[in-house]
């Protein structure tokens, strides 16, 4: 049975609206500014959407190099047809198509602990937990004066607005940067939220951009800020502590995961091993490892003895002392690492 786009689009936006929680307001949103025809692989039956998940394409800074990742978002099967392997097949499909594309990285945000556990199964990827976030509330005691920061909510969300974020955010060393449609569909969903989307000017120069949410608990957080100057920081948070009548602002900073007090949030796997030791080689030729990687069910091309050396990658014969899973060699580099990770749309 033939089945157009729009009418599998249409089957996969119901299916989210029998899995997830989210409002229609919210499936709007995925559904114009993350949604493609080409991200969406699903499982159908009788010409019926019966699980799907989309692969979303992110750039990744990541040790000095730039490299390509796929986020694996909506990933879902309708409570009749659970139990038939459906999900584990659909995440073979993501790895292997992003191996084909020319993937380095793909991750993930589980939606509950009982689905971090299912993810790190070999038959669902080996995802590890590679990216830890502790909540803090800010300290603004030294960041300076304000008093020539102006502060406004403007009605209008220009492109400048992401031209700005990006230029301040495009040479971090460890982000998954948003696209301009990433970015924008996560102002709107925020303001599904009564979110706060601020900017910050220093007479007619911007020097800030903040986006803002008092939560179900209470707390204001900001979810995103760019800044040129720390004062610009203590303005904004000073306006939303006399907004929201609060008196501390809260953000979820991503640190590594040996920190006390973090928290566990994204998860990774490798797609590609060898592109992945070299995009930490090159730009660090005096880095050595040898390590194993074993138990990549879905890319066993991945799984050999490797050594890293003078700024290459070869593989090896003599069997290194730790072997690890492509989730486990995710996890040794990103969770070392404050990893940025904004606009994601999971909060």
């Amino acid at each position: 049975m033939l089945t157009t786009s729009e009418e599998i689009k249409s089957q996969t936006r119901d299916l989210w609206r029998t899995c997830f929680a989210d409002s229609e307001d919210f499936m709007d949103i995925y559904f114009e500014d993350k949604y493609t025809d080409e991200a969406n692989l699903t499982v159908r039956m009788d010409g019926k959407v019966v699980a799907a998940t989309q692969v979303l394409p992110y750039r990744l800074t990541f040790y000095g190099s730039v490299q390509y990742a796929g986020y694996i978002s909506g990933l879902a099967t309708l409570p009749d047809y659970r139990g038939r392997g459906f999900a584990s097949n659909l995440l073979h499909e993501a790895h292997r198509r992003l191996y084909a594309q020319g993937a380095t990285l793909s991750f993930l945000i589980p939606g509950s602990e009982t689905l971090r556990t299912f993810y790190e199964k070999p038959q669902h990827g080996s995802y590890w937990t590679s990216v830890y976030r502790q909540e803090l509330p800010l300290d603004i005691s030294q960041d300076g004066e304000t008093d020539k920061i102006e502060v406004s909510r403007p009605d209008e969300w220009r492109q400048e607005l992401y031209v700005f974020y990006h230029r301040l955010t495009q040479t971090l060393p460890f982000m998954v940067h948003p696209s301009e449609k990433d970015f924008f569909a996560a102002l709107e969903a925020a303001d599904l939220e009564d979110g706060y989307v601020l900017v910050a000017h220093r007479k007619r120069r911007l020097v800030g951009f903040c986006l803002a949410v008092k939560e179900k608990n209470g707390k204001v957080y900001i979810r995103t800020l760019a800044i040129t100057e720390a004062a610009t920081r203590k303005a904004f948070v000073e306006y939303l502590c006399r907004e929201c009548g609060v008196t501390e602002v809260y953000r979820r900073f991503c640190i590594p995961g040996s920190n006390k007090g973090t928290e566990p949030y994204a998860m990774a796997r490798v797609i590609n091993v060898p592109r992945f030791l070299v995009g930490i080689a090159q730009p660090n030729p005096g880095f050595q490892l040898h390590i194993g990687i074993d138990g990549d069910l879905d890319i066993p091309e991945n799984n050999g003895w490797y050594i890293v050396e003078n700024g290459r990658v070869r593989l090896t014969d003599i069997r290194p002392e730790s072997i690890i899973t492509p989730g486990g060699l995710a996890a040794m580099f990103m969770a070392a690492q404050p990893m940025v990770m904004d606009m994601m749309l999971d909060e």
